[in-house]
């Protein structure tokens, strides 16, 4: 056999070695039972794998708990259509910078629960909520309507979260629709989540929360009918993402309300919304900064849209700088003494670009003075507003 011959035998065989012990190590890496990703998966049924009945009569908190706890990690747990009785478990004490609350169910591994058809029952006045998901990832909530039996009328804004996700990473909530809380969803200080095609309304506080979190995506939500700022984002995050959701109020006499608020809110996108009904309908405050607010509709408000100093308080007047307020449709103010279509107070940096409002709604608040003060004047927004007259 030649040199050349040898060498290329010899090249080929090596080859062969490297491809064998890469096999081996994937397959070694593969049926590592360590691994929580790639293990084997399995899938349980609560009514007939741990005896819930979901007839709304029998209280199916410890089955339901059973299940999440007995499943493995990447599990698929299965509630059926039917109506589950869940009850407070003082043990599932969340403890959050915005408050406490306790919950009927804990989650703390990847799983999966799928609820289509399913109904979770609350007392309200226990001031409990129904899901804790707390310092884990990959949990994802399909379906599901979750429901207390009244409005809430007592007990702090935190009491009962329906669906509280704490320090966590790449979770979803997705197809549920919830009522009569203290708030709807809570994401808190997470990365990552989902939160896609929910409902949430009638509940004392926010319907969604987005507290202290980055990189949330809230996408096709309808949340309605609530308190405080309807959909919240605050509390120093950022990088989070608000699309295609609507945001209304509609109770007769309830003129008070805020529809999307930003507070210390940094680098967060929110575009392509419809928001009505409120007081401020977007609502931009309290140290945010290089935010960008595109393409909405928010009509039918005192203030459709608002760069203001804030709330009073430890998290309030701080002044919010670079907002872009970008192609919206900000028309139909409340009539009154005093409304607008986009109320600029304070901050600097801000572009303000191709918006429709009514004629005379864009304000600067102070005039020239704080334009001066803010040197408003340096930014491009003055040239290319389109205005709509009144009729």
């Amino acid at each position: 056999m030649s040199n050349k011959a040898r060498l290329w035998s010899m090249r080929w065989y090596i080859a062969f070695i490297v491809v064998c012990a890469a096999s081996l190590s994937a397959y070694m890496y593969l049926s590592n039972p360590a691994n929580p990703v790639l293990q084997n998966v399995a899938t349980w049924n609560v009514k007939t794998d741990f005896n819930a009945k979901g007839d709304g009569i029998h209280d199916d908190t410890n089955a339901i708990q059973a299940a999440i706890d007995d499943a493995g990690k990447g599990d698929t747990i299965v509630i059926p259509p039917g109506t589950y009785k869940v009850s407070k478990n003082i043990a599932n004490k969340a403890v959050t910078d915005y408050g406490v609350s306790y919950s009927a169910l804990k989650i703390t591994k990847p799983v999966t629960i799928v609820m289509e058809g399913a109904t979770f029952q609350t007392k309200t006045q226990n001031e409990y909520g129904v899901f804790w998901i707390y310092k884990t990832n990959d949990v994802a909530l399909k379906g599901g309507i979750l429901k207390g039996d009244t409005l809430p009328t007592s007990g702090i804004y935190t009491s009962r979260v329906g669906v509280l996700v704490q320090e966590c990473d790449h979770c979803s909530i997705e197809n549920m629709s919830l009522t009569n809380f203290s708030q709807g969803i809570n994401v808190y200080k997470s990365e990552y989540s989902t939160v896609r095609n929910v409902t949430t309304e009638f509940n004392k506080g926010s319907g969604i929360i987005n507290l202290a979190s980055k990189y949330s995506l809230i996408d096709s939500c309808t949340i309605r009918n609530s308190g405080d700022g309807h959909l919240s984002l605050f509390g120093g995050g950022a990088n989070n993402t608000v699309i295609n959701s609507t945001i209304e109020e509609n109770r007769p006499g309830v003129l008070n309300q805020q529809g999307i608020t930003l507070e210390k809110e940094k680098e967060t996108l929110i575009k392509n919304n419809v928001v009505t009904g409120f007081y401020y309908g977007i609502d931009i405050k309290n140290g945010s900064d290089s935010n960008s607010i595109e393409s909405n509709t928010v009509y039918n408000n005192q203030y459709n849209i608002t760069i203001r100093a804030g709330d009073p308080g430890s998290n309030g007047r701080a002044i919010s700088n670079n907002i872009k307020i970008i192609k919206n449709m900000a028309v139909n103010s409340r009539k009154g003494a005093n409304t607008a279509g986009i109320y600029i107070m304070v901050g600097s940096g801000h572009q303000i670009q191709e918006n429709t409002v009514d004629e005379g709604t864009l304000i600067i608040a102070g005039g020239l003075q704080l334009k001066n003060n803010l040197e408003f004047n340096k930014n491009k927004y003055v040239d290319n507003i389109f205005v709509k007259k009144s009729k």
